[in-house]
């Protein structure tokens, strides 16, 4: 069956993609048979997204661009955190344990206007893993200030926290560790090495189709609850 994939192609890994996919630019280009075994990556735009939405039923799109409430039902989304592998294997190495017991430290560097939408399907990602947390903390710095800051604390009790950082800034970088009673988990993009035969650097936070296909959800009214929860927290409100 068809279906579709709206993101940034700057995020995509075509070298881990395996599923038969086919990058159009428009709408226009997509196919009329829907028993096509294909998946079509299409531009994220406003435009894009409207579109495809109103027409098809198997569409994935960015947790970054959900729509309202009404329109966001029964639709994919994927997050971009939960898509990428070095997440994967890190989530896999936590889930092992029966009851992850550590403290968690996430460091995100972000682009501007990027840093409500992205840290909220973080939060929301972050409590899949470890947990409802019982306790949220936010402290801010002037968001209208470049660069600006947000740190989260959260306590999901028995002996398990956060400690997330965000910086808006003008590139990006993502830093996390995992100090566990049994092990010890560390990843840097910036110690990522990437080497291509054009010599060209790599985009070391980028994530392939098929992790996209993997890791998305099905919008449903306690998912969009737990975001609307997350982003009133981070924006002042209280957490619930």
């Amino acid at each position: 069956m068809m279906k579709i994939v709206l993101g940034s192609l700057e995020k995509l890994d075509f070298r881990a993609t395996v599923e038969n996919i086919r990058v159009v630019e428009s709408v226009e280009q997509l196919s009329k048979k829907n028993n096509e075994e294909i998946t079509y990556f299409l531009t994220e735009t406003e435009e894009n997204i409207n579109a495809v939405v109103r027409n098809q039923e198997h569409v994935y799109i960015p947790a970054t661009s959900l729509l309202a409430s009404h329109q966001s039902i029964g639709l994919h989304i994927y997050f971009d955190l939960e898509s990428y592998p070095f997440y994967q294997k890190v989530k896999e190495m936590i889930s092992k344990e029966d009851k992850p017991k550590g403290v968690f430290r996430f460091r995100r560097t972000v682009q501007h206007n990027r840093n409500h939408s992205l840290l909220t399907g973080d939060l929301y990602t972050l409590s899949s893993l470890l947990g409802k947390p019982q306790d949220i903390r936010v402290k801010q710095t002037d968001l209208s200030v470049t660069p600006s800051h947000t740190i989260i604390l959260m306590n999901f009790g028995g002996g398990t926290m956060a400690h997330i950082e965000y910086t808006v800034s003008d590139r990006e970088r993502i830093e996390l560790e995992w100090s566990g009673i049994k092990k010890i988990i560390e990843f840097d993009s910036d110690q990522m090495v990437s080497i291509q035969s054009t010599r060209k650097p790599t985009q070391p936070l980028a994530y392939s189709v098929d992790a996209i296909l993997a890791s998305a959800r099905k919008v449903d009214q306690e998912l969009i609850d737990r975001l609307n929860d997350f982003s009133r927290l981070i924006n002042g409100g209280v957490y619930s």
